[in-house]
Parts: structure tokens; C-alpha cells; sequence
């Protein structure tokens, strides 16, 4: 039985053959940088900016290019800077339907409650001059209805009643009537009037106010035109926004409500950041 082999024997055998292994050698050499390439994605704000960038800079170059290129990178670059532009305008509308939302509902929960309440005493009215006087009531209520869901969203609001005093609940059914019916007479906002005549041509008029931009640009979603001759009266459409409300559910007292979709086609003021 042969003995064993040293070690060192092995070591200096392979040595000669120039079979040594160098374990470490190549390791690293099999990685590959495994970057990828910013991928086009029109629909991404953050590389829109970055594309309208690249092109300023070149043409702030003044590199040489031929006509045709130039015009295609400058209508693309108008394209891209169209799109910024909307996306910053959109991103104040939310903000400031965040910032609005509480107090245009409740302004709208109290006009509603003392349109309610007009109704019901023109039911037991028999005096003419009364039931004039509460039928003007009742149009001023469904106005400041309107008002409070077709303000502009990018203005800041203009509140149509008091604040509550102090030590006063907010929620109480009885106060807000009463609040409302208070600075019902009172002088409105120079909006009021304009909402009040759009009105009257409809809700489509509404919303071109409500999407009103700062600069008077009223582009923004619209509903399709309605063919009907004739247009919503301020009555309707408080009673179908009522309606729309009461189906989505009512809201407790002391409980804070929702916000919702500021962009849904009905154009009431619980829409949607």
C-alpha cells in the first residue's frame, strides 16, 4: 500500500502544469453594469420637466440643426411646457378645493335648510304679499345654494353668512336656519349676480364658472351640450343637487364630512388632492 502524498508535492506538480487556480480571478469580471436607460414616459410630469429642459439647452447652444428638426423640438417644446403648465394649475385647484371645502359645505347645508323651511311655509300661506315675499326668499336661498357649489375653485371663497360666535354648537339644525335667514337680506358678493344669470341659461354656464381660471380662461371639463330649449331654473337645480345629497347619504352632526371627487361631471360641489 503506497503512503500518501504530501501537500507540497501537489502544490509544486500542478505549479509546473500551470494549473493553478486563482479563485478571486474573473469574479467580479462576470458582472455586468446592469443600468437601465431612463425610459420615455410622456405621462410622467417629472420627465416632461426634464425633456423641455434638454431642449432649451439646445437650442440655447445655438447649435445648427436643420429647419425641419427645429420645428418639430420647438412645437414639442410648447407641447411639454403646455403640459407643466396644466399640471401646476391643477395642482392649485385641489389645494384650494381642500382649503374651501368645510366652509362652502356648511354654507350649502344651511342655504338648503332655510330653502326647505320657506317651502314649507309657503304651504300654509294665504296672504299675497306673503307668499310674493317668501317666493323672492326662496329664489335668494337656491341661489346661495348654487353659490356655494359653483364658486370658482381656484378663487378664493367668499362666505355668504356670519361666522358662528363663540361657545355656539355649529351643528345645531336651528342655528344654521336661523344664521342664514338672518344675512339672507344682506348684501352678496359681486359673483352672486353672475351666478344667479347663469343660472338661468343652465348648468352647463355653471361649471364654465366654476372651472374659471385666474387669468379668465375658462377651459375645463364640460358636460355635453343639452339640446333642450329649455335651460335648468335656479329652483331645479337646487332640488336635483338636493336630491343628488339626500341619495348619497346624510350627514351626522358633529361628524365632518367627506371630501369627495372635485372632478364629477354633475358639478356639484362633493367631487374628488
Amino acid at each position: 500500500m503506497g503512503s500518501k502524498r504530501k501537500f507540497s508535492e501537489f502544490h509544486t506538480e500542478s505549479s509546473g502544469n500551470g494549473e493553478t487556480r486563482d479563485h478571486h480571478s474573473g469574479f467580479h469580471a462576470s458582472k455586468r453594469s446592469n443600468h437601465k436607460k431612463a425610459k420615455t414616459n410622456p405621462n410622467n410630469i417629472n420627465w416632461v420637466k426634464k425633456r423641455a429642459r434638454t431642449i432649451e439647452r439646445r437650442f440655447k447652444t445655438g447649435q445648427n440643426m436643420p429647419a425641419n428638426i427645429q420645428n418639430d423640438l420647438e412645437r414639442e417644446l410648447a407641447h411639454h411646457q403646455q403640459k407643466i403648465e396644466d399640471a401646476a394649475d391643477e395642482k392649485k385647484r385641489k389645494k384650494m378645493i381642500k382649503k374651501y371645502h368645510m366652509v362652502r359645505f356648511f354654507e350649502r347645508k344651511k342655504a338648503d335648510r332655510l330653502a326647505k323651511k320657506i317651502k314649507s311655509q309657503l304651504k300654509t300661506a294665504t296672504d299675497e304679499k306673503e307668499i310674493a315675499k317668501l317666493n323672492e326668499d326662496l329664489h335668494r336661498a337656491e341661489i346661495d345654494s348654487i353659490y356655494t357649489r359653483y364658486f370658482p375653485y381656484r378663487e378664493p371663497y367668499v362666505s355668504l353668512y356670519p361666522v358662528a360666535a363663540q361657545g355656539e354648537e355649529k351643528n345645531n339644525e336651528a342655528q344654521d336656519t336661523s344664521s342664514a335667514a338672518q344675512a339672507l337680506h344682506n348684501e352678496r358678493p359681486p359673483l352672486w349676480k353672475v351666478i344667479e344669470e347663469a343660472s338661468a341659461r343652465g348648468i352647463r354656464e355653471l361649471i364654465i364658472i366654476r372651472e374659471r381660471k385666474l387669468n379668465g380662461d375658462a377651459r375645463g371639463k364640460l358636460p355635453a351640450k343639452n339640446d333642450s330649449k329649455d335651460p335648468k331654473t335656479a329652483e331645479s337645480l337646487a332640488t336635483s343637487e338636493s336630491i343628488r345629497s339626500q341619495s348619497k347619504g346624510k350627514t351626522k352632526r358633529g361628524e365632518k364630512p367627506e371630501p369627495s371627487d372635485a372632478s364629477d361631471s354633475d358639478g356639484g360641489f362633493f367631487e374628488e388632492d
